[in-house]
C-alpha cells in the first residue's frame, strides 16, 4: 500500500569486469521472473537479469553491467517467445520506468505475483497459508488515481513532462499514459502545450495529480512562486480538469489551502482527504479490499478493533459503520485530524483517533491499554518487525495484515508464528497492475505461543 516509504537495499558495487562485456548480444535462456520483474538467465557462471524478458523465452541481450554476482542487460530480441507474452500497449513503455510487466498478459500476471509472494512467506517465512483465497481484481488500465509528474526543460526551451526513464533520473517525454486515469490519461501534453514559449520553467520541478470520486488537486512543486503567466496557465489547466490547483514552494512554509476537499466513496461512507494525503491509488480495488477485509474480521458489535497506520481512517470507518469500537493509529497529526473529520461526518461516533510513532515503545499510551479483539495493520513496505511484538502481547483474536512487499509480510508472518499466531487467509489483490508490485491480506489467528528451547550447557538446561 504505501510504495513511496520502501527501503533502499544496496547494490552490491560495479566492478572491473573479469572480462570485458561482449560487444554484441549474448543468447540467454531465461529460466524465471525476478521479484522486481526482469527475467533470469545465466552467463558465464553467473545470474544475468534482463529487463523485457520472461520464462521459458529464448533471448539476445545485451549485458550493460557487471556486478560481483551477477550481470545485467535488456532484451534486445527474442528468439523464441512466451506464449505470455503480448505487445505492449503504451508506446512509451520501452523508455518510461513506470510499468515494467506490459509484455506479459495479466492473468500471467496475477500468478506470478501469487507464486512468488508464497513462495517468500515459505523461504523467508517458513509459513504456508491455511487458505488461499481468490485474488481481488479489477480494470488493468487508467487504474492509477494519483500520479506525480516531472516537469524539466531542455537547452532549447522544450518543455519536458513526464515518468523517470527505466533505470534513470533523467525524464521521458510522455503523451499520455495507459494506466492513468482517463480523466487525466492526456494531462502529460496538455501540460508541455501550455508551457511552450512560456519562458524559464525549471522552477517547476514537479506536479501532483490526485483525484477523488468527487474533486481532486493539481498540486505544484515549485523552488520559487509562480509567475503571473505560469499562474494563468495552471489555473486554466486546473480549470480544464475540474481540480483545484495547490502550490508548495520548497524550503518555504508557503502553500495554497484547497478552497474544497476532494472526497471518495466507500460504501455508505464519504472519506475527504487533503493534498498530499495518502490514499489507494485504485479505487476499485480498494472498495473490495475494504470488503474483503471486513468479511475476514467477521466483525461484532461488541468487537474492539485496532487500525494501526490508520491514515484517513479508509479501513476505520468502514468497520466503525460495522458497529464495531475503532481505535485509529497514525504518525501524521494531520491525517489524524482529517480522519476524526471524516468520522463527524459520518456520523460515526463509536471510532477514535491518536497520532503515535508506531516505531516507538507504546505499551505505556493509554489507548494502547485499552485491548482489542481485532487488529489491523497496514503498514509502509518496510513492514512491522517491531510492531509485531507489542500488538501480539495485546492477544488479539485475529490480526489482519495488509502488505505492500511480500518480503517485509514474509519476515513478520515468522514473528507472528513465534507470538503463536497461524496464518489462516492469504490473498494477492491487484492494485498495481502492469508493474511488478505486489499488494496482498494476510489474516493470522490465535493460538498457542511457541515455548522458548532452554540453553544447553553439557547437555543440561541452565537455570536463571
Amino acid at each position: 500500500m504505501k510504495p513511496n516509504s520502501s527501503r533502499t537495499i544496496k547494490q552490491p558495487p560495479a566492478r572491473r569486469p573479469s572480462h570485458p562485456l561482449p560487444v554484441e548480444p549474448v543468447e540467454l535462456n531465461i529460466s524465471s521472473l525476478s521479484y522486481d520483474g526482469r527475467g533470469v538467465g545465466r552467463y558465464q557462471g553467473k545470474t544475468a537479469f534482463i529487463t523485457n524478458a520472461l520464462p521459458g523465452e529464448q533471448v539476445l541481450a545485451r549485458l550493460t553491467e557487471e556486478k560481483s554476482r551477477f550481470y545485467q542487460g535488456h532484451t534486445d530480441s527474442v528468439i523464441s517467445p512466451s506464449s505470455h507474452r503480448i505487445e505492449p500497449v503504451c508506446p512509451h513503455y520501452q523508455q518510461c520506468g513506470g510499468c515494467d510487466l506490459q509484455h506479459l498478459d495479466n492473468q500471467a500476471q496475477l500468478e506470478l505475483k501469487q507464486t512468488q509472494a508464497l513462495e517468500q512467506l515459505e523461504r523467508i517465512g517458513h509459513t504456508k497459508p491455511v487458505s488461499i483465497s481468490t485474488a481481488l481484481t479489477a480494470t488493468s488500465w487508467n487504474y492509477r488515481r494519483s500520479a506525480r509528474i516531472g516537469i524539466n526543460q531542455l537547452a532549447d526551451g522544450e518543455p519536458i513532462v513526464g515518468f523517470r526513464r527505466r533505470g534513470s533520473n533523467l525524464l521521458t517525454q510522455i503523451d499520455s499514459c495507459a494506466v492513468l486515469d482517463s480523466r487525466v490519461s492526456d494531462i502529460f501534453s496538455q501540460v508541455r502545450n501550455g508551457l511552450r514559449d512560456s519562458g524559464d520553467i525549471r522552477y517547476i520541478t514537479q506536479l501532483d495529480v490526485n483525484l477523488g470520486d468527487q474533486g481532486g488537486y493539481l498540486s505544484l512543486r515549485l523552488k520559487r512562486p509562480l509567475t503571473e503567466q505560469h499562474l494563468e496557465i495552471f489555473t486554466a489547466l486546473a480549470d480544464h480538469y475540474s481540480l483545484s490547483l495547490q502550490y508548495h514552494i520548497i524550503e518555504s512554509e508557503q502553500s495554497e489551502a484547497p478552497a474544497q476537499l476532494a472526497s471518495y466513496q466507500l460504501g455508505d461512507q464519504v472519506l475527504e482527504f487533503c493534498p498530499g494525503d495518502f490514499i489507494q491509488v485504485n479505487a476499485a480495488i480498494n472498495q473490495q479490499m475494504i470488503s474483503k477485509a471486513c468479511q475476514l474480521l467477521n466483525l461484532k458489535a461488541e468487537d474492539r478493533v485496532l487500525d494501526m497506520f490508520c491514515g484517513l481512517g479508509n479501513f476505520s470507518l468502514p468497520v466503525a459503520h460495522s458497529g464495531a469500537s475503532v481505535t485509529g493509529v497514525e504518525g501524521s497529526m494531520s491525517m489524524v485530524q482529517q480522519a476524526q473529520r471524516n468520522a463527524l461526518q459520518n456520523q460515526l461516533d463509536n471510532c477514535r483517533f491518536f497520532c503515535a510513532n508506531l516505531a516507538d515503545d507504546l505499551k505505556g499510551l493509554q489507548w494502547f491499554k485499552q485491548g482489542y479483539s481485532k487488529i489491523i495493520i497496514d503498514p509502509p513496505r518496510t513492514g512491522a518487525a517491531s510492531l509485531i511484538p507489542q500488538i501480539c502481547s495485546l492477544k488479539p483474536e485475529l490480526i489482519l495484515y495488509i502488505s505492500c512487499n511480500p518480503g517485509a509480510l514474509a519476515r513478520d508472518s515468522q514473528l507472528l508464528n513465534e507470538e503463536g499466531y497461524s496464518l489462516q487467509e492469504f490473498l494477492v489483490m491487484d492494485m498495481f497492475p502492469q508493474t511488478h508490485h505486489v499488494e496482498s491480506m494476510a489474516l493470522f489467528v490465535r493460538g498457542k505461543k511457541k515455548s522458548q528451547k532452554k540453553k544447553l550447557f553439557n547437555g543440561k538446561g541452565i537455570s536463571r
